[in-house]
């Protein structure tokens, strides 16, 4: 049996709401949908989401879906015949058809059997008392809990046994048990029971919100049981309803009631406002079960064929005569709506009437009126085919067409500013009428020539008029002008214009647009695309726009029209369609407008089959936030139900998660966003999709996150999250790629070596080709130059020996000899430094302790060579400019220091090598240590030159009267081989 009265909603789901519209919206699922056949028992849980338990199984259900649930959190039913559930905090009780208890808390669960006192009949409730006992009911008794084994209430306790007893927990906390022999209730705190009442029943009984208890029994009234005073009454129920199968009442205090026809709603006064009747209104003939009142006001029904939900509306569509269609509506005074329609059932009785503000019907003489106007006197002036009625003052008066009008459709009435009422006919154009005179076009051959779709005059004393193609004109002070397309009108065929605050707005069945420094302005939706049939158009006095589409409703608020008149072409609309109670569709040709304001400022439409209205003021809104869930995930080979922590096998690139939320009133419009941290830098809008996909994901730690938001735009507090775990293939793990890494770094590093290799190698064969170049000039130099002049030196020594020593050419033979001598002198020096390879091609340092120990020997002077650290051998370039620096160095000191001692000293570092050359003499001179150079002579600018070629440093340090040193050093990396 039905177990709602034992779970306890969220506060919003227990506050009072006002009764019901007149057209409750009905949804009924079948098996068909998976909805579950002949359920026994449901609720709703802390999610919002429904659960129903029935013969085949225990079935989740989120507005959309219903799911069968075969296990929860991976724990397995005892059975798939479920007969009840209760939800007592966390924990989720089952009770199965033929015995046995469930009981899931929190990932657990704990099964009750035979052996743990559960007898082998059905369960029908559960409950639980104030003192923390747990009760069932089943068709052997009533049984308790203790400890970990239930026992039954004997007879010894006041209580008789079998004959089917159902129980209910009251407001106090105390048990009330309904049994074939009468009404027990236990003393609190104890297990025995006391009888209250005589009168028995076999059927399951109501806990009302008032506390009070229902008491059924087949083929007699209810009885109304009062836990205050033990009393025991028999409620009053409408005449017809003698013995009816179910009554509930709801938290709107209306009473709903089971018969034999089906379903029917009575007002708390107990007046029948609506039947919901079998098969087209309701699925079963028979309501056996007290519906479930979700958290959002809906009513659950479980029947025999299926579930049936009750939901308000925002609509409230209005009782119109039989047969009616073709509807016509204007506003009357003091909030009365005039409707006008065509009959198919009675076309002679008229079928105009207004219904006033209370409710009221006012009776009319006319007839199918296609069109209304309403003066600023309050006069109405109505249009048939044959007739022009005016009611003033509830006085009517009415007016033949002139013969030519006749048997033709009034298409648009609208009254100008001077008092003259203009009439389009179709067919026949636009005609004035004054006191019974018809003038055409008002005197204007232009707007005689076409009939108007629309008219309507606004404030600033200017007429319109509307027609097909994105045409219209307006008449002001007896001028008319021509609009059309070039001017910015593309709205197709103008059906409904409106004013207010100075605007114009015109709806066509293409589109939008307002009136704007002398052109129009079109206004699309969010998505770009252009309103749809409109034939009505109202600005509330609150600022916003209503318009009657062709499939509904749509409601565009000050802000978005502040925004559209500011320049934004693209506004955001609420719908009210279908889902919300609207049924036919907005006249596209007459009768028009479709849309009117009230004087009470409720906005009225018609369609081709219905009349309806709606309190912008008092639109009804879903404030309940939805509660997200992560259901599924799925990859290519598995499925996994939901639960953090889920580690998916290598190689697992597509998966896609399945979410929801219960959004149950209109779930249609439940929106979603998703992301998944890991993949997605932000939110992605799932709109009404509740499952998203992912392709090429890699290894790693993910985590999912849903939000939700109901119809209302109301989004959940906190996202639902699902955290997973990809596991890697050794391929994509972290010590493989960092050996790849290394792999790479160290063939990068070998095909650099090798690189390097073969450069110096290249180098090393120029450098050679160079060097032996270079000895092939000193041989030819000292073979042929040198000898060429010391030959002939040797004939000019000869010829001098021959002149007599007197002579005067001796001076001149003894000049050219000089000049020779210096010649060879410079050519043996030249060819020294061709040659000088041969000293260092493989030891620096023999080179310079040769060098250093020629040169200083004319002088006297010491020359010392020291090394400092392993000698290492110095790449063969790198030693062609450190001799010739040392050389020079060298020089310099023994010609111009006048040193004692010369020190030349190799240091072999490990990351850099240095050579200095280091007398003990009298130092530079001033200009040389200012200048770096002596005046007309280049050895030093040489030395720094040599240095540059080799990246090497140069330095250059003197203290006079201490000695001068000359320093070179340069990397390691540069020097050696």
């Amino acid at each position: 049996m039905v177990l709602m009265a034992f779970f306890q909603p969220a506060k919003s789901a227990v506050e009072p709401m006002p009764f019901w519209k007149s057209s409750p919206f009905h949804q009924a699922w079948s098996n068909r949908d998976g909805a579950p056949s002949d359920a026994s028992a449901m609720l709703q849980d802390r999610t919002g989401m429904l659960w129903f338990g029935a013969v085949n199984g225990l079935f989740r259900f989120d507005g959309v879906r219903f799911e069968r649930m075969d296990d929860i959190a991976g724990h397995r039913l005892l059975s798939p015949n479920v007969y009840s559930l209760a939800l007592f905090g966390d924990a989720l009780w089952v009770g199965y058809e033929h015995g046995g208890i469930s009981v899931f808390d929190r990932g657990t669960v704990r099964h009750y059997r035979e052996a743990e006192g559960v007898p082998p009949s059905a369960i029908s409730r559960f409950g639980k008392t104030s003192d923390g006992t747990m009760w069932f009911s089943s068709a052997s008794g009533i049984y308790w809990l203790d400890g970990a084994r239930w026992r039954q209430v004997s007879p010894a306790d006041g209580l008789p046994a079998g004959d089917q007893p159902h129980l209910n927990i009251l407001h106090d906390g105390s048990l009330l048990v309904t049994h074939l022999t009468g009404v027990y209730r236990n003393l609190p705190g104890t297990h025995r029971f006391r009888r209250v009442s005589d009168f028995g029943s076999m059927q399951p009984s109501q806990l009302l919100a008032d506390g009070k208890v229902l008491i059924f029994r087949f083929g007699m009234p209810p009885r109304l049981y009062d836990p205050t005073t033990d009393s025991v009454t028999v409620p009053t129920l409408p005449a017809t309803v003698a013995t009816p199968y179910s009554v509930h009442r709801d938290r709107r205090n209306a009473w709903w009631i089971g018969q034999g026809d089906g379903l029917h709603l009575y007002s708390p006064g107990l007046q029948l406002k609506r039947q919901f009747l079998a098969p087209h209104d309701f699925s079963a003939v028979r309501v056996y079960r007290p519906p479930l009142e979700d958290r959002e006001g809906n009513l659950w029904f479980i029947t025999e064929n299926g579930v049936d939900r009750i939901r308000e509306t925002r609509l409230l569509p209005q009782d119109m005569p039989a047969g009616s269609t073709d509807f016509s509506i204007m506003p009357g005074p003091d909030g009365e709506v005039w409707i006008s329609s065509h009959s198919s059932k009675d076309p002679i009785s008229p079928p105009t009437f207004a219904t006033a503000a209370d409710g009221r019907r006012i009776a009319s003489d006319m007839y199918s009126a296609t069109a209304g106007a309403r003066a600023p006197d309050g006069t109405l002036w109505f249009g048939d085919p044959h007739w022009l009625w005016r009611r003033r003052d509830g006085k009517v008066r009415l007016w033949p067409y002139p013969p030519r009008l006749q048997d033709q459709a009034t298409q648009a009435l609208a009254v100008a500013a001077d008092g003259s009422l203009w009439v389009s006919i179709a067919q026949r154009g636009v005609y004035t009428f004054n006191n019974g005179v018809w003038d055409a076009g008002g005197g204007h051959a232009a707007l005689a020539e076409r009939t108007a779709l629309s008219l309507h005059s606004d404030a600033q004393e200017r007429l319109w008029f509307g027609y097909t193609n994105n045409r219209m004109a307006m008449l002001q002070h007896g001028k008319i002008q021509q609009f059309d397309s070039s001017d910015g009108l593309t709205v197709g065929n103008v059906l409904a214009m409106f004013s207010r605050r100075g605007t114009l707005w015109v709806g066509g069945d293409q589109g939008l647009a307002y009136f704007h420094r002398g052109r129009f302005v079109a206004i699309k939706d969010s998505s770009g695309r252009p309103f749809s049939g409109v034939s009505g158009l109202v600005q509330t006095a609150q600022g916003e726009l209503w318009m009657h589409c062709s499939d509904g409703l749509v409601r565009i608020d000050a802000a978005q029209l502040a925004a559209a008149r500011n320049g934004a072409d693209k506004v955001s609309v609420q719908h009210f369609d279908y889902l919300d109670g609207y049924t036919g569709a907005a006249q596209q040709l007459r009768p028009l407008n479709t849309l009117i304001e009230a004087d009470d400022g409720r906005l009225w439409y018609a369609t081709s089959s219905s009349v309806g209205l709606i309190d912008p003021r008092q639109i009804s809104r879903n404030r309940v936030a939805p509660t997200p869930l992560v259901t599924w995930l799925h990859t290519d080979r598995q499925r996994y139900r939901a639960a953090n922590g889920i580690e998916l096998p290598r190689h697992t690139q597509n998966l896609h998660i399945d979410f929801t939320a219960a959004v149950l009133s209109i779930p249609e419009r439940a929106r979603f966003r998703t992301r998944l941290i890991g993949q997605d830098h932000e939110w992605r809008d799932a709109g009404g999709l509740r499952q998203t996909f992912y392709t090429n994901l890699g290894p790693g730690h993910y985590r999912f996150e849903v939000m939700a938001a109901n119809e209302d735009g109301v989004w959940s507090d906190a996202p639902a999250s699902l955290s997973f775990y990809i596991a890697p293939a050794f391929y994509q793990t972290m010590w493989f790629k960092l050996l790849c890494a290394s792999m790479l770094a160290g063939g990068l590093y070998l095909l650099y070596l090798r690189r390097l290799e073969q450069m110096t190698a290249r180098a090393i064969e120029r450098l050679r080709t160079r060097i032996d170049e270079r000895e092939r000039i000193a041989r030819t130099l000292h073979d042929t130059f040198l000898q060429s002049v010391l030959s002939l030196s040797l004939r000019f020594h000869s010829i001098k020996a021959d002149l007599p020593k007197d002579d005067a050419v001796q001076q001149k033979i003894d000049d050219a000899l000089d000049a020779a001598d210096a010649v060879v002198e410079e050519g043996r020096e030249e060819l020294m430094e061709l040659r000088v390879n041969h000293l260092y091609r493989d030891d620096l340092a023999s080179a310079l302790r040769t060098f250093g120990d020629n040169a200083a020997l004319p002088y006297g002077v010491e020359c010392l060579l020291e090394e400092e650290g392993a000698r290492r051998q110095l790449q063969v370039h790198v030693q062609e400019e450190l001799f010739p620096i040392a050389k020079e160095a060298i020089s310099n000191a023994l010609r111009h220091s006048g040193t004692k001692v010369l020190v030349v000293k190799l240091c072999y570092g490990a990351t850099m090598f240095s050579m200095e050359v280091r007398d003990q003499g009298k130092g530079l001179d001033d200009t040389v240590r200012k200048t770096g150079r002596r005046e007309r002579h280049w050895g030093i600018t040489g030395m720094r030159e040599r240095a540059a070629r080799i990246n090497a440093k140069l330095a250059i340090h003197s203290t006079p009267g201490v000695g001068t040193s000359v320093v070179v050093t340069l990397p390691g990396r540069l020097a050696y081989e």
